[in-house]
Parts: structure tokens; sequence; C-alpha cells
């Protein structure tokens, strides 16, 4: 039975593998005139998988942006709004617990469309895959104080997807920065392993200490005050840090390959 996953998991993923392959032998060319910042961040990115940019926006207009989207969570309870926002309360989990999120939360907050479809985002995902990528959800995350039960390790899927994150608090190692494993967005047989072996029990997208010992040194905390930009290659291995003694605030953009909205979580 083993065997006959694993061969199965091999034919189904191959070609997965064949691509990343060549993204290994050869960065996609830039397209055409390319912007100075946009190609250090592009740069950035090959190099460890992530890049930063410090005031992306002002900090008065994050930190206004959390007090706005936090008083939505006042109800306490999943909730579907008219304009096509959806609320949901992440309770009673094994991990994550006390996770609130906003789907769409742009049909929330009308200001937040041009967060999603940011030129200078979109400029810089395709200098780094060399096709262009889309927007499938924009989700208001707010992890509360006491979430110290966050999930391990992980990659969000093992094709190609891209994640800008945007602090509306100030973040340190107190409040759970977004941590990622540098480099190991091109740690290719880590990811081809999981995908031949799979796991046991819980998501096929999970890796764990046993998994990763020989790149666990290559952890960052990336800690930044609210308006810092994240763009991330999320088939590296990445984490939210535990809460220790402050919630966070943060909007996430869920990037893909394929245009059209995404409903997560429905």
């Amino acid at each position: 039975m083993q065997l006959a996953m694993m061969i199965r998991n091999i034919r189904q993923n191959r070609g997965m593998w064949r691509e990343d392959l060549m993204d290994f032998v050869r960065h996609p060319p830039f397209p055409g005139e390319f912007p100075e910042r946009e190609r250090a961040c592009v740069e950035e990115l090959r190099q460890d998988g992530f890049a930063v940019i410090k005031n992306y926006w002002p900090r008065e207009k994050a930190l206004e942006m959390r007090d706005r989207l936090e008083a939505h969570l006042k109800d306490g309870m999943n909730r579907d709004f008219e304009s096509g926002a959806y609320m949901r309360f992440w309770d009673k989990r094994s991990y994550d617990e006390g996770v609130r999120r906003i789907y769409h939360v742009e049909r929330l907050v009308e200001e937040l469309k041009s967060f999603r479809n940011d030129p200078f985002i979109l400029r810089v995902a395709q200098g780094y895959y060399g096709f262009p990528m889309h927007s499938g959800a924009l989700v208001y995350q707010h992890n509360i104080q006491t979430n110290s039960n966050t999930r391990y390790y992980h990659i969000d899927w093992f094709g190609k997807q891209f994640k800008p994150f945007l602090y509306l608090d100030d973040v340190d190692a107190g409040n759970g920065p977004f941590t990622y494993l540098r480099g190991t967005h091109r740690s290719h047989w880590i990811r081809i392993k999981k995908q031949i072996l799979g796991n046991r029990e819980g998501s096929p997208t999970s890796f764990y200490e046993e998994d990763l010992h020989s790149v666990l040194d290559w952890e960052v905390q990336i800690c930044g005050e609210a308006g810092t930009l994240i763009l991330a290659d999320v088939r590296g291995i990445h984490r939210g840090s535990p809460q220790v003694n402050r919630s966070r605030s943060v909007l996430v953009n869920y990037m893909y390959r394929t245009q059209g909205d995404v409903y997560l979580d429905r």
C-alpha cells in the first residue's frame, strides 16, 4: 500500500518537479524595462525566499486600519456580510486556535482594493516567477494574545503561490512574527521527499522537526513596525511564531497563477 502511494505521488508531481528544476537552473528573465526597486525585491526573493519593505504604509495608516478591522470582531462569531466578505473564528482547533479572519476584506473596506491589486506587488511577482500572478483573496487575520499554539513549520502548497503580508501592528518576538527558514524555497529535496512519502496524519504540507534538522538553523523571525510589507514565496518553509504577550493583526494577499476569486474556509 505504501509503495503504491509513493508511485502515485511520483506520477502526479513529476511535472511540478520538472518546472522547479528549470527554475533552479535558470531564473526567468526580467520583463522589458524593469524598475530598480522591483528588481531589488526580486533579487532578495531569489536569494532568501522573502523580501521586506519597511514603511510600505505609514505606521499611523496601518494602525488606523487595524482598529477599523478589529471593530468587526466584537460580534465574536462567524458572519457572512452582504458585501460578500465573510468572517470566521477559529476556535476549538488543534492548532491556530484563536485566529480570526475576514475573507475578501476589501469588499468590507473599499480602500483595501488598491492593496489587493497593487501594481508594485504584481510587478515583483511577475519578475520573480516569469509570468503574472493574480490575487485570489485578500484576508485580514487577527491572532489573539493567547494564541500560543500556532501551526508548526509548513508550506502553503507544493506549487507556486505568492503571499504579501502587511503588518497592521508593531511586530516583534512577543506577538508572533512571520518566521521563515531562509533559503528553503530552494530546498527542493525536502519538499520532494514530503510529496513522495506524505504524512501519516494531518496536513500533507506540514513539516516536523525530524524533517528539518538540516535547515532549522536558518530561521529568521521577521519583525517590523506597523506598515511593514513582507513578500514571500510560500513554497519556502515558514510559520507564524506563537503569541507570547500581545495580539497581532495582518493583511494577507493569497496570490496564484490563475485568475479568479478563491473562497477559503467557506
